[in-house]
């Protein structure tokens, strides 16, 4: 059985933290823990620990979607099947039921926290089940990384190198009862970066290196690099930014007439575009998997009119397929076609692509080494279809990722790292504005937590 087969299709609600069932939304305790003597005495067991955050991936709430919210790609949306994006539409971060987004992300990080706890338990039988072990080790770590990520992109001020001191986001790192109080972004910044580095090391020394058919669903070192690279841009480090995204310029696009198997091909071997998504669980029985309708269809979303006439005529991107007619985006949809006779709602999310990491490294470099920097861009532009541009500035690289990347989750973070650089306000029909500057951009903590946390307030 392959290792994506092992991950998504066994059972594997064993080993787990239950859910947050006490009053905060932080106080996640060893009771709702099975206990470790019996979930964690094989490497078996411990896999399934994995398992159930990488299942937790196929959520519309982990890969961030309802962020884009609260960006400027949405010109429409109406309260419908799920209040929480028309109230992220409205910047209304204490409306119900917002505070999901906060709770899934620290649900992620006491599940790696599980594992983390556990590892002195689990004891291996061989050399291959100890590396196993601590590759489950590695993977738990990176993916802690990347939910504090997402934590400090909307509920802490915007990293800038000099601001370090503020205030961020409690940094939970056992899994134990315990109020903690927020953490400084300097702090909570050098642990992701501490967590991807102890994965990588682990990687390397167990030689990890999962099938080709496989890679794409697992965290694993190309992952790592991704993460760092993004993680590097939205704190303005470019060196550390240009040196991941470095990983990932000499892997081949797919051109324009091939672009389609980045979207419907999930594992064909010409796709070589997804660095880490999730496996397709729309077939299955657990209604709140089958997400578009809500997320979308339900909320009768339209895309913003500049967005979509930014995309020039041969752009694939702004294609039927991609962008319905109705204005709504169809990544998330595999259209009736000449290769498929049925719709089917394709929830294999793409949280790492090879194309944002082409962007990273135009932008990290468009300073430094503005050949490589354009070189880089205009790969991209061509395999989309777009022509080619003679130069680079903040504000192109900028319309690019937002054609490239939207309904992705990575546009209200874009806003929010350069809205003040470039001026950009944001602008509802119903006067509503979001300026550069504006304390929007901070998510407010939930209500809740504030509440049951005497240790932290908004």
């Amino acid at each position: 059985m392959s290792k994506r087969n092992w991950i998504f299709r066994m059972a594997f609600w064993g080993a787990m933290v239950a859910s947050t069932s006490a009053c905060s939304l932080l106080d996640i305790t060893p009771q709702d823990v099975v206990p470790s003597v019996t979930a964690f005495n094989d490497v078996p067991s411990y896999q399934m620990a994995l398992n159930r955050m990488y299942r937790d991936l196929t959520s519309p709430q982990q890969n961030m979607a309802t962020s884009d919210f609260a960006s400027d790609d949405f010109r429409q949306v109406i309260e419908g099947y799920a209040p929480s994006n028309y109230n992220i539409f409205h910047w209304n971060y204490t409306a119900q039921p917002q505070p999901f987004v906060w709770q899934v992300q620290y649900q992620q990080i006491a599940r790696a926290n599980v594992i983390m706890d556990n590892y002195d338990v689990v004891t291996p039988q061989s050399d291959e089940e100890k590396n196993e072990k601590d590759q489950i080790m590695a993977q738990a770590l990176a993916m802690r990384a990347w939910s504090y990520f997402n934590l400090v992109e909307l509920y802490a001020p915007r990293y800038t190198g000099q601001n370090g001191d503020q205030l961020a986001v409690p940094l939970k790192l056992k899994l134990d009862r315990e109020y903690l109080g927020k953490s400084t972004l300097k702090e909570v910044y050098d642990q992701m970066f501490n967590d991807l580095d102890r994965a990588s090391e682990i990687f390397k020394e167990t030689n990890f290196n999962p099938s080709s058919s496989d890679a794409p669903y697992v965290f694993g070192q190309q992952a790592v690099w991704a993460l760092k690279a993004r993680i590097a841009l939205y704190m303005g480090d470019m060196k550390v930014a240009s040196e991941n995204a470095a990983h990932f310029i000499n892997t081949p696009l797919l051109d324009k007439d091939n672009y389609w198997k980045l979207w419907e091909d999930q594992v064909g071997s010409d796709n070589q575009e997804v660095i880490f998504e999730t496996d397709n669980l729309s077939d299955t029985d657990d209604a709140s998997l089958i997400d578009y309708q809500e997320i979308y269809e339900f909320s009768k979303v339209k895309l913003a009119l500049e967005l979509l006439q930014s995309f020039e005529a041969d752009d694939i991107r702004k294609d039927k397929d991609y962008i319905s007619t109705d204005d709504m985006p169809n990544k998330y949809i595999v259209q009736v076609n000449d290769r498929n006779t049925a719709i089917n709602r394709n929830l294999c999310y793409k949280y790492f692509r090879l194309a944002e990491q082409y962007l990273i490294y135009a932008e990290a470099n468009m300073n430094t080494d503005k050949t490589a920097a354009l070189r880089v861009f205009n790969t991209l532009r061509k395999a989309r279809g777009a022509s080619e541009v003679s130069t680079l500035t903040a504000t192109t690289i900028l319309q690019e990722r937002r054609r490239e990347l939207f309904s992705e989750g990575l546009r209200f973070y874009d806003l929010k790292r350069k809205a003040q650089d470039l001026n950009i306000v944001v602008k509802r029909s119903t006067g509503e504005m979001l300026p550069a500057n504006s304390p929007k951009y901070n998510w407010s903590v939930p209500l809740e937590e504030i509440n049951a946390n005497p240790n932290i307030s908004e």
